[in-house]
């Protein structure tokens, strides 16, 4: 068996950052601002997508928006961001029972190799997808897929973890075993509509699973 996590809203509380920086952006524009519980329905997508959402439907610089918010976010994608409690202590045991792991995410590829960096440096990670600009971010499974790959595991043997009805709809495209979060950005409602085989309530929930 091999695990997948999903990274923002699953292992990383990244809602802080995410929401001051856009709306830094936006009052600077003088566009109205969110809050948490507005973001929280905004992400999963990537960076694109949440801007479109956030920005109001007929506003014609979305791109400027997009890339001044990719400025700001770069700027303070570890202020106040940290692991959820107990992830980096489960991910670490998991390294010890030889389960692999890896991550799959659709935050920026760059962004994502330096929070692995910064905040997982002792796990070892099969590998670490982000979004790669390349139109295959999830629910696209092409990734999750080579993931399997790389961990020698037929898909239906792997638990595919996150917290938003794009991670289940991954799981499902790449015939993996959707477990949600409910600690995350999504309700639980939103997880089990999108297929999620499971909810665990805590990251050592996990071992109930495997």
């Amino acid at each position: 068996m091999g695990i997948i996590f999903d990274l923002d809203g699953t292992l990383f509380d990244s809602l802080a950052d995410l929401k001051n920086s856009l709306n830094i952006v936006l009052k600077r524009h003088g566009l109205p601002q969110h809050s948490s519980a507005d973001y929280q329905n905004y992400i999963g997508s990537g960076m694109k997508v949440l801007v479109d959402r956030a920005v109001p439907e007929d506003y014609l610089e979305k791109e400027l928006i997009l890339e001044e918010f990719l400025v700001e976010y770069g700027n303070r994608y570890y202020e106040y961001s940290r692991p959820y409690e107990g992830v980096v202590e489960l991910l670490i045991e998991l390294n010890k029972r030889d389960i692999p792991i890896a991550i799959c995410t659709n935050k920026r590829q760059d962004y994502t190799d330096d929070i692995i960096k910064r905040f997982f440096s002792e796990v070892d990670l099969v590998d670490v997808v982000g979004d790669r600009s390349d139109g295959l971010t999830k629910p696209n499974a092409t990734y999750t897929k080579e993931i399997a790959k790389k961990m020698n595991i037929d898909p239906s043997e792997i638990l595919f973890v996150g917290d938003s009805d794009i991670d289940m709809q991954t799981s499902l495209n790449a015939n993996m075993q959707g477990i949600g979060v409910s600690w995350g950005f999504r309700s639980v409602e939103e997880l089990k509509a999108a297929g999620a085989k499971a909810i665990i309530n805590s990251p050592e929930d996990i071992f109930k699973l495997i």
